[in-house]
């Protein structure tokens, strides 16, 4: 398989706190009606629908901050953590006996392999029949004759946020807007039966072919692509707030502040606004909670410091909720203009057998309608089912599966995975969000970025050739 290896700043994945107030999607198709942010200077900053009342029980250990995985039920064991602050946790930590098997040691540094199954394709699609064969729970989601649209401009530049319509012989089928690396995805076996032939077309401009299912196709638009220097960029982060997270978060939390003087420093000069969606589940204080975007690194950092992780207590977490209301609830900029990543990190597969407005394939659905790249990261307890869903998500949007590492305790994969030792390598997270927003900022501009210090280099794939 043809792996990729990145390293990047994931400790700007770092991650505020929930709300107990919450706030959900609303049905799909819809217009959310958002409340008034309740904190922030600029129109839409803040918490939407109200800012996250952490109990004393929380703050005090309450929850299960350092739960493991659990044994084959799928039960998660807890015991008490506290929430200290950034500084206090970090150096607290750092000086505690490092244990290989219970996820990492704070103050260490995380690690991590990366996998892009858009890349792989064949090998993701054997994956795919592999893990249906072991009859594990998962939602409909089924990839195959997957058509990738690539648009660039009349200067060879990817062309983002470019509605690209999709007609089947006898009708419409879809509208999706392509990314930040001028790519949109069309998955047509998530649509019904997959036709013999698609017609794709440019909206707004002649740019427009014929496209057969598992093929690729090129679109060159009449005017230029790229973006200018200070292009706007929104970085979301989806983050599972359940007590096994708690340890990734607190080694997450404290770098949020380097990463955005990172990226500000990046030839592209981006306009950078960070926000994130939290996420617990059903009989926790809160299922959702979103902090709307802000470009004032200092307010976001505030909000997330506060960050506790608790509750939980079963191995499947809201997911589908979280990805719905990451989408749905946030003040995205225009997808012609912006960049926009999500970052979704978590441990556990999304409630299957729940019936929820909008599941996963469908946010798949509605992020490829609006031009969103959503990196996954794989944390600790991470099993099959939770892998699964979390590749569909990547591979749909165009994004990353990253998963982290933990020295003698494996790689945060599940059991059944068909990712082996040789197909990565153990990498730093510190620089992983960074590397991934310079990457499309890179292909977008054209700008060639000088090579990175040591603690950022892109290793070469590992995997034997042809695997």
């Amino acid at each position: 398989m043809n792996r990729l290896l990145v390293l990047a700043p994931l400790a700007a994945l770092t991650f505020a706190a929930c709300g107990s107030v919450g706030d959900s999607a609303p049905p799909p198709g819809t217009s959310p009606t958002r409340p008034p942010a309740t904190t922030g200077s600029a129109v839409g900053e803040g918490w939407i629908g109200g800012e996250p009342d952490w109990s004393a029980a929380e703050r005090a250990g309450g929850g299960d901050h350092d739960a493991v995985l659990g044994d084959a039920t799928g039960e998660r064991s807890s015991s008490a953590g506290a929430a200290v602050p950034m500084a206090a946790a970090t150096t607290a930590a750092a000086a505690a006996a490092p244990s290989a098997d219970d996820g990492p040691v704070a103050g260490s540094a995380l690690r991590a392999g990366s996998v892009d199954d858009n890349a792989d394709f064949t090998g993701y699609l054997d994956y795919l029949a592999r893990y249906r064969s072991l009859g594990l729970p998962s939602r409909p989601f089924d990839p195959a004759g997957r058509i990738v649209v690539s648009v660039t401009g009349a200067d060879g530049l990817p062309a983002m946020g470019v509605p690209v319509t999709v007609t089947a012989p006898d009708a419409a089928v879809v509208t999706l807007r392509t990314s930040v690396d001028g790519r949109a995805i069309f998955l047509p076996a998530t649509y019904g039966d997959v036709q013999s032939r698609y017609h794709v077309a440019v909206t707004g401009d002649a740019a427009e072919a014929d496209a057969t299912p598992g093929t690729d196709v090129g679109l060159s638009l009449t005017t230029n692509g790229g973006a200018a220097v200070g292009v706007p960029v929104d970085v979301l982060f989806l983050l599972d707030v359940t007590g096994s997270m708690g340890d990734e978060i607190d080694q997450l939390k404290a770098t949020i502040a380097d990463v955005a003087i990172q990226l500000a420093e990046l030839p592209e000069r981006p306009d950078i606004r960070f926000g994130m969606t939290l996420f617990r589940d059903e009989g926790d204080a809160f299922v959702t909670s979103t902090f709307d975007f802000t470009g004032d690194v200092a307010t976001f950092e505030a909000a997330l410091a506060d960050v506790v992780a608790d509750g939980g207590g079963d191995t499947p977490e809201a997911v589908d909720e979280a990805f719905a209301a990451a989408l749905d609830r946030p003040h995205w900029r225009d997808p012609a203009t912006a960049a926009q990543l999500v970052f979704l990190v978590g441990d556990a597969a999304p409630h299957v057998e729940r019936d929820v407005q909008q599941a996963y394939p469908d946010s798949i659905h509605a992020a490829q309608a609006r031009g969103v790249t959503v990196h996954v990261v794989a944390a600790s307890a991470t099993d099959d089912a939770a892998e699964h869903a979390f590749r569909a998500i990547a591979e749909g949007t165009g994004g990353r599966f990253v998963f982290l590492a933990y020295g003698a305790g494996g790689a945060a994969l599940g059991e059944h995975t068909d990712i082996a030792a040789t197909d990565y390598e153990e990498l730093s997270l510190d620089d992983l969000v960074v590397r991934l927003v310079s990457e499309a900022l890179d292909t977008l501009t054209g700008t060639v970025t000088p090579t990175p210090s040591t603690t950022s280099t892109v290793v070469a794939p590992t995997n034997p050739p042809g695997q």
